[in-house]
């Protein structure tokens, strides 16, 4: 009852009508505050608003680490077999800048990107203990083992057998919740906020605010060979 009651209080509080939905204005609102300052759970109304805006999400084999093994319907991604370099792959990002590929770090790109509007989509993260999911700007580097955080254009969670974070600077560590099955993405580029939900507790895990000032793209990550990263 809590989150219900949060919600019909703040739209009730409202002195003056603003432009915009009730469910998009508690949004721009609450998610100003992270993590830690507003109602956990996420009114039904505002969860509806949210997912209106979904959209199909394809992974970029273009992209794609070599060791990456991408699924014919580029829905899913695991690693194949870790082969340990010969060469500091921060040569790579030194001396072959301009590519599209990544060559350190085990991640790949969506094939859409996105400059304005608002996105929502959702990834399989059950039963797996290391993935990276979030957003990358255009021009954020991919080659060798350069920093993936918000100084290089990176805004993502970052699962590992330490704990998830948030890649800011510094990082922050964030309380994972119990069983989680999907990871929620929520994009809304005019209003500069990347949001994380964990879909089966409809609850709000992290907000980063920021100016999305070029275009980005969905990023995806993990170093598992066993259990598939799905986008759902």
């Amino acid at each position: 009852m809590l989150p219900v009651m949060d919600f019909i209080i703040w739209t009730v509080l409202q002195e003056q009508p603003q432009e915009g939905s009730i469910p998009e204005l508690w949004l721009k609102s609450k998610q100003r505050f992270k993590h830690s300052a507003f109602t956990t759970v996420i009114p039904e109304p505002v969860w509806d608003w949210i997912r209106k805006a979904s959209v199909d999400i394809l992974l970029d084999p273009q992209s794609a680490n070599p060791d990456f093994i991408v699924s014919n319907d580029q829905k899913r991604v695991r690693v194949g077999k870790i082969i340990e370099s010969k060469r500091d792959p921060r040569d790579g990002y030194r001396y072959n800048r301009a590519s599209h590929k990544y060559d350190g770090w085990w991640c790949a790109l969506g094939t859409q990107g996105f400059t304005e509007g608002r996105y929502y989509w959702e990834v399989g993260v059950e039963g797996k203990t290391d993935w990276r999911i979030g957003i990358a700007r255009e021009s954020a580097p991919r080659r060798g083992f350069m920093e993936l955080n918000t100084s290089t254009g990176y805004w993502t969670l970052r699962m590992q057998v330490s704990g998830l974070k948030a890649l800011t600077i510094p990082a922050v560590d964030i309380k994972v919740p119990e069983h989680l099955k999907k990871i929620g993405v929520y994009l809304d580029i005019e209003e500069g906020q990347l949001s994380f939900y964990d879909v089966v507790g409809r609850s709000h895990i992290y907000t980063f605010n920021d100016t999305f000032s070029e275009q980005v793209y969905p990023v995806f990550g993990t170093v598992e060979t066993d259990k598939d990263l799905i986008i759902l």
